[in-house]
């Protein structure tokens, strides 16, 4: 495949980097667009990825095995980064689409499984939290992992909250 393939994919790569360090440094605004970008540069380049833009047919372009194995991790950290960068910013529906479309390509990955999940129990989703809490336990964020007890501690309140909000809205049916 010709370079131009391989240099969008070194772009990138760098834009994936910058986006980290800007996330790091506290700059979501920063963070977003860097990672809005690596969609820019690999989407469309391999049509069995989770690209978003199919790329025209043209035979005469494959891709290497290490081309598709770059687009794929590269289009799973634009979803799973946008995501934190949501969770940062509160803005619950927005992370839990990325949260979905990072897990459809990396169905067991404990970031985005977690990630999707504060997503759901922020926004009322409590089901959906829960299963994707049971998830990310079982993939291997156990007992230890502070993240994921502080959201079965937030998800505990809210299905109390929840309970205690249906206990009295119902009571006056059943008396």
């Amino acid at each position: 495949m010709g370079s131009s393939v391989d240099e969008k994919i070194e772009i990138a790569k760098k834009l994936k980097e910058e986006g980290n360090n800007a996330f790091k440094a506290g700059d979501l605004t920063g963070a977003m667009r860097s990672y809005h970008q690596i969609l820019l540069y690999v989407s469309g380049l391999d049509r069995s990825s989770a690209a978003l833009i199919p790329a025209p047919e043209d035979p005469s372009t494959k891709l290497t095995d290490e081309q598709k194995a770059d687009i794929s991790e590269l289009t799973f950290a634009h979803f799973n980064n946008l995501a934190a960068v949501y969770v940062k910013l509160e803005k619950w529906e927005k992370g839990m689409a990325a949260g979905t479309k990072a897990l459809e390509a990396r169905p067991q990955n404990l970031k985005a499984l977690y990630r999707r999940g504060k997503c759901r129990c922020e926004s009322g989703d409590l089901d959906g939290a829960q299963e994707d809490l049971d998830s990310a336990m079982k993939v291997g964020g156990g007992a230890e992992d502070a993240a994921l007890q502080n959201l079965s501690k937030l998800l505990a309140h809210k299905f109390k909250l929840h309970e205690k909000k249906e206990r009295k809205r119902y009571a006056g049916i059943f008396a």
